[in-house]
């Protein structure tokens, strides 16, 4: 059985037009994010764009708790992170959709905005979920990139049962997620 997860979120067809930066030049931080991202499994063409003092934050700097349930969760050096992080994600999930809305650019970095839909390979359940991704670059290479997501919606798509008490209203009220 498939369950949409997020199902309460505002639909993306209604967000406004993109308004998508173009590059500074053919070496900008926003070409290097885009490239990498154009195949971010195959580790010898990520290398290429990256500095050997790379630097990958996946979801947090650092969770014990999240990286129990998303392995590549937290803050790692090398390029070898970035990569790992993508192909352990097409393993945990199915990709059908990932969207690039917005993007800006800065001499020294660049920040994407979008939102995917995944479906879990264990559960098929479904989740959509906004993404953000802040890149850095010295010397015509990425040397720091930070991918972010919902991951209250996607740890989600992983629950098979059981629920949270949820106690966040300083009022005292309490609910179960």
């Amino acid at each position: 059985m498939k369950h949409d997860v997020y199902a309460h979120t505002a639909k993306i067809s209604e967000a406004p037009a993109p308004s998508v930066a173009t590059p500074a030049g053919p070496h900008s931080p926003l070409v290097l994010l885009r490239t990498v991202l154009e195949n971010p499994t195959d580790l010898e063409h990520v290398r290429k764009y990256t500095t050997d003092d790379f630097m990958y934050v996946s979801l947090n700097y650092e969770n014990p708790e999240l990286k129990q349930i998303m392995p590549w969760a937290g803050t790692t050096a090398g390029t070898e992170g970035l990569v790992q992080t993508f192909k352990d994600v097409f393993t945990f999930w199915s990709v059908v959709a990932f969207e690039l809305q917005d993007s800006f650019e800065n001499p020294d970095g660049a920040a994407i905005f979008g939102y995917f839909t995944y479906r879990s390979t264990t559960l098929e359940k479904t989740v959509t979920s906004p993404l953000s991704i802040l890149a850095r670059a010295k010397d015509g290479k990425l040397n720091f990139v930070q991918f972010m997501e919902d991951t209250f919606a996607t740890v989600r798509s992983f629950r098979e049962s059981g629920a949270y008490r949820i106690k966040a209203n300083p009022d005292g009220s309490e609910l179960d997620v």
